[in-house]
């Protein structure tokens, strides 16, 4: 094959390379914007959900349900009181905004990869 056909060939080669990682840089950009619009929306969540955990304390063989949370580098301990359905529905809403923190966590892990590769792709 003379050297026109390899010069050709090479060319023709990186052209393709260059659009797929082009193709590959492109679809990165997208997940990367689905990924921030995703963690914005669980933030925003976020804000209307309780902090901290529930701690049970027994005084005279009663059991007392507060919700225990860090403010301002103190631990502020907030009665909740005897009501089941209140107790249970706080439990739930900690269980939520614990699983939303976790994917936050996972989408800031995600993100920085994401940007890792895309600047390998530059």
């Amino acid at each position: 094959m003379p050297n026109n056909q390899l010069t050709y060939f090479n060319k023709l080669g990186m052209i393709c390379m260059v659009m797929h990682m082009s193709y590959f840089a492109a679809t990165t950009l997208r997940e990367v914007k689905r990924m921030k619009a995703l963690r914005e929306v669980y933030e925003k969540q976020l804000e209307n959900l309780p902090k901290g955990s529930l701690r049970t304390k027994e005084r005279n063989g009663k059991k007392y349900f507060y919700l225990s949370y860090r403010s301002n580098g103190k631990v502020i301990s907030e009665y909740v009181g005897k009501n089941e359905t209140v107790i249970e529905d706080l439990r739930e809403r900690l269980e939520r905004r614990k699983g939303i923190e976790g994917l936050i966590k996972n989408i800031k892990k995600e993100l920085v990869l994401m940007n890792k590769v895309l600047e390998v792709a530059k």
